[in-house]
C-alpha cells in the first residue's frame, strides 16, 4: 500500500486506494468487500476507512486523534463512533478472517493492526496497475470527488452494508453522507450536506428519494443560514415539487414544503401543514421537531417538551436534536438532566451555539449565575461569539444576579444598543432582560422586533457579518413563554401584546389556553 498518504479518506477516494491482502483476507477499498477464509462481505465506508488507514501503518500504532482526522476529517464525533467502528472491524476479521489479522488495542493511545509475522500488507498486481493507472489519469472521475473534498461527518456505524440485486444506487452513499453531515448541526456542515445531494442528483436525475432529501435539508439549513440565500423558498419548492413529480407520497418533500414557510403571523396555517404531513406520514421525524418547536413559539411550552422528549432521544449524535433535547427537559422541569443533556452536548459539540447557550440559560433561570458567568468566560467550550456579545452575556447575567438598579442600568443600556445590529442580540436581550427583571425595556424590545412599533429600531432579519444564532433567520417568540418570562407574562401589556401579534386569535380558533394563562387560573 502506498504508505505516504496521511491526508482525509472519503468513502468516495477509496475508489483511488489498491487492493491488499492482509494474511489469508483480501481487501478491496474501492468496493469495500472484504474476502478471506470465512467467507465474503461487504462494509461500510467508515469500516473500511478506518481499516485501510490501520493497515497503511504497517503494524505500528495509529492514535485515536489520527484516526478521527483521516476517517472522520476532524470533526468530533464522539468516541463511540470511533468505537463502533473498530468493533466492526473486529467483527470483520472474526467472521471472514479467521484469525489472520487483528487489531489491537493501545490503552490511552489508539490501535494497531496485528498481523502473523510472515504476512505483511501486500498490495495485489492486478489493484496495483489499476491504482497506478488511476493515479495516471488527473482528471478521472474519482480524482475530481477527492479534489472537491468529501465527507466529514459524525457516526461511525458497525453495521455490515449488503448489495442489492442489481448493485447500489451510485447515489446512495452520498445521500447517506448528506444526513450524517447534517448532525453536526453547523453552516458548513449544512453546506456540506446540500453540496452531496445536490452530486447524487447529477448522478442520479430521477431519484425521488434524493430530491426530497435536498429540498428537506435546504429547509433545514435555514436554521443555520450565515446568509439569506443559503436555501431561497424557491429552491426547496423546486426540489421539492420535482420529487413529488418522480413520487407523489415522497415524506421528505411533503415535509419540506411544510417547513420552509416561515410561521410568525400565521399560526395556524403552520399547524395544519405541519399536521397534514403527520397524517400521512406518521413519525416523520424532522415533521415532528418543526412542529414541537412551533408548539413553543405559540405558548404551548409543555406540549413542545412532552412531544420533543418523546422522539429526541431516537438519534443520540444530532447536535440539533441535543440542543433542543436541553430545552426540552428545562421546559419540563427536570433541571437535573437538563444540566446532565448539556453536560454531555458539550463534550460531543464543543462550541456548539444551541447546546452552549442552553446551557447558560438553565444555568441562569435556575439562579446559578455564579456557575453561568463561569460558563461565558469558559473558552474551551465556547462558540466563537463577538467580544461585544460576550460581554452583554456577562454584564446582564452579573446584573441579574446583584439585582443592583445601578448594575441593570447598565446592562439595559448595553443590551438596547446592540439590538438595532443584530437579530441575535435581539433574542439575547429578551432573555437577558427578563433574568434582571427589568420588565419595561422588555416590552419596548418586544414592540420593537414584534410589531415594529416606538422609538426602537430592532434588528428583525440576520445581516451578513452578524453571529449565528438557531433559528435567527424566522422572528422568534419562543423566549416570550419561557420561565425567564413569567414577570412579563404577569403584566396587563402582555395579553394586548399577543393579540397584536395574532397569537390570541389563534388561541381562540384553536380553543386552546396557552401554558402561562392556565397556570394563572390553577
Amino acid at each position: 500500500m502506498d504508505m505516504t498518504r496521511t491526508g482525509l479518506i472519503t468513502s468516495a477516494s477509496l475508489a483511488e486506494y489498491a487492493d491488499f491482502t492482509l494474511g489469508e483476507v483480501s481487501v478491496c477499498p474501492s468496493t469495500r468487500t472484504i474476502t478471506g477464509p470465512g467467507g465474503s462481505t461487504q462494509v461500510e465506508p467508515r469500516i473500511m476507512q478506518v481499516l485501510v488507514v490501520l493497515a497503511e501503518a504497517s503494524g505500528a500504532v495509529v492514535t485515536r486523534d489520527t484516526l478521527l482526522s483521516r476517517c472522520w476529517g476532524g470533526f468530533y464525533a464522539g468516541d463511540d463512533s470511533l468505537n463502533r467502528a473498530i468493533a466492526a472491524v473486529r467483527r470483520v476479521a472474526t467472521a471472514v478472517g479467521a484469525g489472520s489479522f487483528e487489531v489491537e488495542t493501545i490503552p490511552r493511545t489508539g490501535y494497531r493492526l496485528v498481523l502473523p509475522a510472515s504476512d505483511p500488507v501486500t498490495p495485489s498486481s492486478s489493484a496495483a496497475e489499476a491504482a497506478e493507472e488511476q493515479a495516471s489519469t488527473s482528471d478521472g472521475v474519482a480524482r475530481r470527488w477527492l479534489l472537491a473534498g468529501g465527507l466529514a461527518a459524525a457516526a461511525g456505524g458497525a453495521a455490515l452494508w449488503k448489495l442489492g440485486p442489481g448493485g447500489p444506487d451510485p447515489a446512495s452513499q452520498l445521500m447517506q453522507d448528506s444526513q450524517l453531515a447534517m448532525r453536526a448541526g453547523t453552516a458548513a456542515s449544512a453546506r456540506q450536506a446540500i453540496s452531496l445531494l445536490e452530486r447524487a442528483i447529477a448522478m442520479s436525475p430521477h431519484n425521488a428519494e434524493a430530491w426530497g432529501l435536498l429540498a428537506l435539508t435546504r429547509a433545514r439549513a435555514d436554521e443555520h443560514a450565515i446568509d439569506v440565500t443559503i436555501s431561497p423558498a424557491g429552491a426547496v419548492a423546486w426540489a421539492a415539487n420535482r420529487a413529488l413529480q418522480l413520487d407523489g407520497n415522497n415524506a421528505n418533500a411533503r415535509a419540506a414544503l411544510a417547513i420552509a414557510v416561515p410561521y410568525y403571523g400565521d399560526w395556524l396555517a403552520a399547524e395544519r401543514r405541519f399536521d397534514a404531513v403527520l397524517q400521512r406520514h406518521p413519525g416523520h421525524l424532522f415533521t415532528m421537531d418543526s412542529r414541537a418547536f412551533f408548539y413553543g413559539a405559540v405558548g404551548r411550552m409543555r406540549e413542545s417538551a412532552l412531544a420533543r422528549l418523546s422522539f429526541s432521544r431516537d438519534d443520540a449524535f444530532d447536535a440539533n436534536f441535543e440542543y433542543r433535547h436541553i430545552y426540552a427537559l428545562w421546559f419540563a422541569g427536570r433541571i437535573a438532566e437538563a444540566d446532565q443533556a448539556a453536560t454531555r452536548g458539550l463534550e460531543m459539540w464543543p462550541g456548539h451555539p444551541g447546546i452552549w447557550f442552553g446551557r447558560l440559560w438553565v444555568l441562569a433561570d435556575t439562579g446559578r449565575f455564579d456557575r453561568a458567568l463561569a460558563h461565558i468566560r469558559d473558552a474551551s467550550r465556547r462558540p466563537p461569539l463577538p467580544a461585544p456579545m460576550l460581554a452583554t452575556l456577562e454584564s446582564g447575567i452579573a446584573a441579574a444576579k446583584s439585582r443592583n438598579p445601578a448594575d441593570v442600568e447598565v446592562a439595559v443600556k448595553q443590551l438596547m444598543g446592540g439590538v438595532t445590529h443584530s437579530v441575535a442580540a435581539v433574542v439575547n436581550a429578551m432573555m437577558l432582560l427578563n433574568l434582571m427583571g427589568a420588565t419595561d425595556p422588555a416590552f419596548e424590545l418586544a414592540q420593537a422586533y414584534y410589531l415594529e412599533q416606538g422609538p426602537i429600531i430592532a434588528a428583525v432579519e440576520w445581516r451578513p457579518g452578524q453571529p449565528i444564532v438557531p433559528d435567527q433567520r424566522r422572528r422568534k417568540t419562543n423566549m416570550l413563554f419561557t420561565p425567564t418570562a413569567s414577570a412579563m407574562q404577569k403584566d396587563a401589556r402582555f395579553l394586548p401584546l399577543m393579540r397584536q401579534m395574532g397569537l390570541a386569535d389563534y388561541w381562540e380558533k384553536r380553543r386552546l389556553v396557552p401554558d402561562f394563562m392556565a397556570g394563572s387560573k390553577s
